[in-house]
């Protein structure tokens, strides 16, 4: 798969095909972006690379690369993403980190025509469409997180404990976290119970593990409502890779 714009010679287009057979694994032709690179393109291909790596945890040289290669005969994952044009290229990279699949890069020429005349990229309507499923991909865990720290806001005013104060917001953002989060991951219908046995075991650790973080940040004197997202921030990568790997992927 590539873009007929003018930006793949023929032999980084084999150089790709290449490694995916040898791999057997889905290969990307990464563009580093040394020389006369459009401005645009320099700063969108970094700020989206940047972002992808923040929600996933997966670090990648050029998220938005038209040169592909798919292992033959294990595609049919690929009519399930939803969108077009280039958001459609980042949706596929999502799901191939929530599929756990492996993805090789092969280094490319930057190729861009004088001024980028051949490019199709529209510069407003086409970033807010590729950032959209980054949005969607964090939005889950961005809603449960305003959920817990009013929640937990509210219940220290109120009782004036912090365990009771964590524990209880933390079982309303749990819930709701875990609904959206089964969206997030697609996961299987049917696995409620299955899903929720392992989330559950997960969040007490998580809730142990973020307890502590906060005792120890407000007895060095962080005050409440900054120790709180500095111990969320802490603990989202290992809840993260955790419910993708552990929570709401079924053994095949």
């Amino acid at each position: 798969m590539c873009r007929r714009d003018g930006q793949h010679r023929p032999a980084d287009i084999a150089a790709v095909a290449q490694r995916l057979h040898a791999t057997g694994h889905m290969a990307l032709g990464v563009r580093r972006f040394t020389g006369r690179v459009p401005l645009r393109s320099r700063i969108g291909n970094g700020a989206t690379a940047l972002l992808f790596r923040l929600a996933t945890g997966w670090r990648l040289g050029d998220t938005q690369t038209g040169l592909r290669g798919y292992p033959a005969g294990q595609t049919a994952w690929l009519a399930d993403v939803p969108g077009d044009r280039y958001e459609w290229e980042l949706s596929v990279l999502l799901r191939a980190h929530e599929l756990g699949l492996e993805v090789e890069e092969v280094e490319i020429a930057t190729v861009y025509e004088p001024g980028n005349a051949s490019s199709h990229f529209r510069p407003l309507r086409d970033s807010a469409r590729i950032y959209t499923p980054l949005l969607g991909f964090i939005g889950a865990s961005m809603s449960a997180f305003v959920i817990d720290w009013v929640g937990v806001m509210a219940l220290h005013l109120l009782t004036g404990n912090l365990l009771t104060s964590v524990v209880g917001a933390r079982l309303v953002s749990g819930t709701a976290n875990f609904f959206m989060n089964r969206r997030v991951f697609r996961a299987a219908p049917g696995t409620v119970w299955r899903t929720a046995v392992r989330y559950v075991a997960l969040a007490l650790v998580l809730l142990a593990a973020g307890y502590v973080l906060l005792r120890a940040l407000t007895g060095i004197g962080v005050p409440l409502w900054l120790a709180k997202p500095l111990g969320d921030g802490v603990l989202y990568l290992v809840s993260y890779l955790a419910q993708r790997r552990a929570v709401f992927r079924e053994k095949r």
